[in-house]
């Protein structure tokens, strides 16, 4: 008599794990969210949008971005962290996610450890910019202008703990220099406050300022990365000033809430691999001065772990503090 019990559980078991093997089999079946965590019309919104025509068109299913800017990326980031891990709600994650355990050590969920990676996407150089309108033609002269009058100069930001934001602390540091941070909700209220003149500073990445250098509205001091980009062959690097330390590249990548069936995850790299081999997207990622990086699992964890490496001592010793 105990036996049917048994029986049914178990062919109760095999229908759930059919089912489940179904559903993976049939994903996407429906249309799939990107959520950005910065405001619209900055460089992270703008290689998601160019990325999800092609992500689209490889998985052969609609890709929705949602942008959920605000606390440096720390909304969007635990909307998705909480998310069902099914592969319908992803992330455009990066080097902010790095940052920010160090920062908001409260929580209760890990930028890093929440999530699952999917693949890197691009890479962009970091930049210091001022409006053209102020006086400041070299990062030597804005230096040399903020020690005169310690503290009396600020920067905008994508908000707290960003690389934009890091990359101004870094200068602070190495440089000696007072800098005060105003942090927005992403890079791009910031940039239309720059070319305001609300604020004369701002670190950004190169794609977020690369059309208003063109334009004449701003003037890119300098930038991250170990040789000059090419969309900007004129700016020095960081490192030819003489300022070690400062290489480190915007990276942004796709991940899904921690839990995601290693099916779905797989699904979507390959996805990810064809889409980012497309000629079309290469290009539209140049003119935004970013370019592609290696999509690969390993590849994504790896940089992962290399920028944990470089960058939380570094942290520890800055000790930001939420703004």
């Amino acid at each position: 008599m105990k036996l049917f019990p048994t029986l049914r559980r178990g062919a109760l078991a095999l229908m759930i794990g059919l089912c489940s093997t179904a559903a993976l089999a049939e994903y996407p079946d429906r249309v799939v969210r990107i959520v950005v965590p910065f405001a619209a019309a900055g460089s992270t919104d703008l290689v998601t949008r160019a990325l999800a025509v092609e992500l689209g068109a490889a998985l052969g299913q609609n890709i929705v971005v949602e942008n959920k800017p605000g606390a440096g990326s720390l909304i969007g980031s635990e909307l998705v962290a909480k998310s069902d891990p099914d592969g319908y709600t992803i992330l455009m994650a990066g080097l902010t996610n790095v940052f920010l355990p160090h920062v908001h050590k409260e929580l209760k969920w890990h930028p890093l450890d929440d999530f699952v990676g999917v693949g890197l996407v691009a890479d962009l150089p970091n930049v210091i910019a001022v409006n053209a309108r102020t006086p400041y033609k070299s990062l030597d002269e804005l230096v040399a202008a903020d020690r005169a009058k310690p503290g009396s100069m600020i920067f905008g930001s994508a908000g707290v703990a960003t690389p934009s934001h890091l990359v101004c602390e870094m200068i602070n540091h190495q440089v000696k220099i007072k800098l005060q941070h105003v942090p927005y909700k992403g890079n791009a209220p910031a940039v239309n406050d720059l070319m305001a003149g609300h604020i004369p500073v701002m670190c950004n990445n190169l794609g977020g300022t690369l059309p208003y250098m063109q334009s004449g509205q701003i003037r890119i001091l300098a930038q991250t990365g170990k040789t000059r980009s090419a969309a900007a062959a004129d700016v020095p690097t960081f490192a030819e000033l003489g300022l070690p330390g400062l290489d480190a590249g915007l990276w942004m990548g796709l991940v899904a809430p921690k839990g995601t069936p290693q099916a779905v995850v797989n699904k979507l790299n390959a996805a990810l691999t064809k889409a980012l081999a497309s000629p079309a997207l290469r290009e539209k990622l140049g003119r935004l001065g970013a370019s592609t990086l290696n999509p690969s699992l390993a590849a994504f964890d790896e940089r992962v772990k290399a920028d944990r490496k470089v960058w939380d001592p570094v942290l520890k010793t800055l000790d930001l503090k939420t703004q």
